[in-house]
């Protein structure tokens, strides 16, 4: 069983000043929404904490300033957050079974509402989730601190969960309400700016949800009820720990991106007590009523500093989790409906050099598919397969069979397998050919809840389907559902594996359930509303729906950012995370990224990291970590947004050509994690420590990634 509060004191969180939209958890409330992975458009945060003084963390972000043409003008550039604050101190409620609270049934907890947590490395790690995050890196020294049963990691995170922003329900859980970005259209126009003179801590989720901002509880507020800064926790104790996750939303262009800590590390040992004085490891003593040095020492320091560990990474799932490497099968839905552009393989009519969407469409498989081999650790662990959707149409009249084909319906081109089965070449080098496995050309209707309904079904029937593997539909379309009536002679659809492409045919077939419309020849809203609640189902069966929306006016990238991509299941949760907003190269505005981008973003996703985990960007004490975060002039450690790329963070130049820009079209999120090891008590007693952690972005355009020179820069 999980240890209590081992004779401590109740947890206290105090906090002075700040200024960011949050919210906060109260855990009388019993109704959870529970899912396989807790993720938002951002998640995670945890406390840094002092042991009697507390850390203090506010997030301050800064806008560059960027060139336009010889004159140095304010870039057009805006960095948006929200986050989720988790900390444990091992108390008696960290593992309680919620589900069994809720009246659901228990998971072989003990049977009365608990579930064991071991304190030593299990025989069988592969089942167990380890704590804190980040100690699971092999570029990580320590050893975690307990291990978790897998099917109770999100019961352990709801129970140590503090605040966030946003928070619809004041529960603690960072939630983006779908009715509320509907309305703003984008993360960027609903989250507020995080810190500097105009940040707002005190934007807090009122009961009645007039305001949707900062988790209002306890933790959250001062004594004197005035806003708490995000990171300010008191009394840690040997063995606690915490982490926070920050998501970061790029709005209008790229930018080259930076975390740091923008005013440094305050430490003092606020005394010292008898217990601590006489610790050999404490370098300071008492005489005559005054802290002076111990005999010997020139330099003395507050011990709490270089006791407490932390661990940087980038949390590509936003779940504020280090996740390594699983087992993933992925369906790819890809829409060749009437409206994608062009034949396959022809020149446009700009010339030769000119693609139209559909090659444009294959091209970023291509590079999709690739980035997945090339990033995994084992490809053996990812299989996918891909399914076309559209309905009758005219085009096909004259399109080839065999390879190719155009169909009037959904077509299953590859069945689930490994991906060297979208490599056609036979060379010896790993070279996707999906251009083999598409249509010629676009054709009629977009029959999305068919799609869906057929990708489940091989997800969860096909024979190389794997019951303990991470289940994702990707989904890439130009257009909203639009489908032919339930009396259609041409319903249902039945498909078969390897139809229409270079693979040979099997017997295998699935047919899509029949789905209401009324058949025009516009999307209607029983149309969306039905295909809305088929996510939601396939959602709760553990399947996440991950959207790329093609060139889509904003009424549709609403419709599948707010109520298709996701994870939850709940459709009045928006996930945005799972939404990336592209477009063809010579059509992509503000807010929207090249496709050949996005699909590099979409495999980083799905495998991140240094292919078998996660990527760890530091390691070390906070002493080290704040020696990196003040670093490159104050502007902190450079991040990259392709792990893939061999760059070094903490060692490499920040214009280094391996670095690249950040998206304004995709969610990034960062993972910050912080533990005190149980190996040391009275050296640290009274000591404390205050630090803001932040982020810095210049634009891309007319920068070089080293940081901007003007004196006027922000």
């Amino acid at each position: 069983m999980i240890r209590s509060s081992l004779g401590r004191p109740p947890r206290r969180f105090d906090s002075a000043g700040g200024s960011s939209p949050q919210v906060g958890i109260t855990m009388s409330d019993e109704n959870f929404e529970l899912t396989r992975r807790r993720v938002l458009g951002s998640l995670g945060v945890v406390g840094l904490t002092g042991a009697a003084a507390g850390f203090g963390t506010s997030a301050y972000f800064s806008d560059s300033e960027t060139f336009d043409g010889s004159t140095l003008t304010a870039g057009e550039l805006d960095l948006k957050v929200d986050w989720e604050e988790h900390y444990s101190d091992w108390s008696a409620d960290e593992n309680v079974d919620i589900k069994e609270a809720d009246g659901g049934e228990s998971q072989e907890d003990d049977g009365e509402g608990r579930f064991s947590v071991e304190m030593e490395e299990p025989t069988n790690p592969d089942a167990f989730k380890a704590f804190p995050p980040g100690t699971e890196s092999d570029f990580n020294g320590s050893d975690p601190l307990l291990w978790v049963p897998n099917p109770y990691v999100d019961d352990f995170m709801v129970n140590t969960v503090l605040e966030s922003f946003p928070d619809v329900n004041n529960d603690g859980t960072a939630e983006y309400p779908a009715d509320e970005l509907a309305e703003f259209g984008t993360p960027c126009d609903f989250l507020a700016d995080v810190g500097g003179e105009d940040g707002d801590l005190g934007s807090y989720t009122t009961d009645a949800a007039d305001t949707i901002g900062r988790t209002d509880n306890e933790d959250t507020r001062l004594e004197d009820e005035s806003p708490a800064p995000l990171i300010n926790l008191q009394d840690v104790k040997p063995g606690d720990f915490g982490e926070v996750t920050f998501s970061t939303h790029l709005c209008d262009n790229p930018g080259y991106l930076w975390m740091n800590m923008p005013d440094g590390l305050t430490a003092s040992e606020n005394g010292l007590s008898e217990p601590e004085a006489k610790d050999p490891d404490e370098d300071q003593t008492i005489v005559e009523g005054e802290v002076v040095p111990k005999d010997g020492v020139e330099d003395p320091s507050v011990e709490l500093v270089d006791e407490l560990q932390t661990a940087i990474w980038y949390d590509n799932n936003c779940d504020n989790l280090f996740t390594c490497e699983e087992n993933l099968d992925i369906m790819a839905v890809a829409d060749t409906s009437g409206s994608i552009d062009g034949i396959l393989g022809d020149a446009g009519e700009g010339g030769t050099d000119d693609q139209e969407q559909i090659d444009l469409i294959a091209e970023g498989a291509n590079i999709f598919v690739n980035e997945l081999e090339s990033r995994a650790e084992d490809p053996s662990k990812v299989r996918a397969g891909l399914l076309t959707f559209n309905g009758q149409g005219d085009a096909g009249e004259d399109a080839p069979e065999g390879s190719m084909a155009v169909f009037d319906r959904p077509a299953l081109r590859a069945g689930l397998d490994t991906l060297d089965q979208f490599d056609r070449t036979d060379d010896g080098t790993f070279n996707a050919n999906v251009e083999e496995f598409l249509p010629s050309e676009g054709n009629g209707n977009t029959p999305m809840p068919h799609a869906l309904d057929l990708a489940a079904q091989v997800l969860n029937d096909d024979p190389d389907a794997r019951d303990d593997a991470r289940k994702v539909i990707l989904l890439v379309t130009d257009g909203l559902p639009n489908y032919e009536p339930p009396d259609s002679p041409l319903l249902p659809y039945t498909v078969t594996e390897n139809e229409g492409g270079p693979l040979p045919n099997t017997s295998q077939e699935y047919t899509a359930g029949v789905y209401d419309s009324e058949g025009f020849s516009t999307s209607e809203e029983r149309e969306r509303d039905e295909t809305a609640e088929l996510a939601a189902q396939l959602q709760q069966q553990g399947i996440e729906v991950l959207v790329a929306g093609v060139g889509l006016e904003p009424t549709g990238d609403t419709f599948l950012s707010t109520r298709v991509a996701g994870q939850d299941g709940d459709e009045t949760v928006a996930e945005p995370n799972y939404f990336f907003n592209v477009n063809f190269p010579d059509q992509v505005e503000e807010g929207e990224q090249p496709i050949d981008e996005a699909a590099e973003d979409l495999a980083q996703f799905l495998v991140g990291g240094d292919g078998e985990c996660e990527k760890t960007i530091f390691t070390g004490s906070l002493r080290e970590a704040a020696e990196v975060l003040t670093g490159n002039e104050g502007r902190g450690i450079p991040l990259t947004s392709n792990q893939a790329a061999d760059y070094d963070e903490l060692n490499d130049p920040e214009n280094a050509e391996s670095r690249e820009c950040f998206s304004p079209g995709h969610t990034s999120c960062f993972g910050f994690s912080w533990w005190l090891p149980v190996d040391h008590a009275n050296e640290i007693q009274t000591d404390g420590v205050a630090f803001d952690l932040g982020f810095y972005t210049e634009q891309c355009r007319h920068n070089d990634g080293a940081g901007t020179q003007s004196e006027t820069a922000d």
